[in-house]
């Protein structure tokens, strides 16, 4: 536990120190999002101005849920990698799974303040709180658990995590678009509606839209549950096989 805490305390120290940037990230990219989408796009469409902004914000929370963990976990593999602080992880006297679990412990915590700014943000711009918090928090940590070990399976699966970082952007392109976040699975029709159940992004943000409007048409909980649990099936067993993998016989 001491070295979770650790791991996690080096982490906020490292965004302290780039207090600038990690405004920047939880807070400036998020709020021109939600501007810009909340009041530009639904100001182009006046009978539902409000009403997408409604389906969009809940979305943008889960961008910022997504990419915490990958600026917190895959900032610690990267910085590992190019300043080789990798050995001090090894060096500690923790196992393998220790030390993964310490990760994916920071890349929760990110994960779930990201998802609180943006919260706070989506009520004061729009007004907008969740109706069920107990659903949203579920539905923040699954997908900052699961962005987590998402993020560690395509950094160390390639040979070296830059290349991962390049296959990461390539990810995450269809995962936002794609995936339901500035717009609600009902409004998908055919094939683009299968495609979206193909991306976990689709379920966090579904799972969030459900949160906030439990009466507005949205995922069906069943299979938002259904959807985060085999991306966790798959991720959790996937995750764990490559970092021990990667770091059981060090050659970076």
């Amino acid at each position: 536990m001491k070295f979770l805490l650790a791991l996690l305390h080096r982490n906020a120290a490292a965004n302290l120190a780039a207090f600038k940037l990690t405004a920047v990230r939880m807070l400036v990219q998020p709020a021109v999002y939600l501007f810009v989408f909340g009041y530009v796009v639904g100001g182009m469409l006046p009978a539902q101005g409000s009403g997408y902004a409604g389906i969009m914000a809940p979305g943008i929370v889960a961008i910022s849920v997504v990419t915490g963990p990958f600026v917190t976990v895959g900032g610690s593999v990267i910085s590992g990698y190019y300043f080789r602080t990798m050995e001090e992880w090894l060096l500690a006297p923790v196992s393998l799974r220790t030390i993964l679990a310490a990760l994916v412990f920071g890349g929760i915590c990110y994960g779930l303040a990201g998802g609180a700014v943006v919260a706070a943000l989506v009520w004061a711009i729009f007004g907008l709180a969740p109706q069920n918090v107990g659903y949203m928090v579920l539905t923040v940590l699954a997908g900052a658990l699961l962005f987590s070990l998402f993020t560690l399976v395509v950094l160390l699966v390639p040979e070296t995590p830059d290349k991962g970082q390049e296959v990461f952007s390539f990810l995450m392109m269809p995962m936002t678009f794609f995936g339901c976040t500035f717009y609600s699975y009902d409004m998908l029709g055919t094939p683009f509606n299968y495609l979206a159940l193909l991306l976990p992004t689709t379920y966090i943000a579904e799972g969030l839209r459900a949160a906030y409007h439990p009466d507005s048409p949205h995922m069906e909980a069943g299979l938002v549950l259904a959807g985060l649990s085999l991306a966790a099936a798959v991720l959790v067993p996937l995750a764990d096989w490559a970092f021990r993998r990667r770091f059981r016989d060090f050659t970076w």
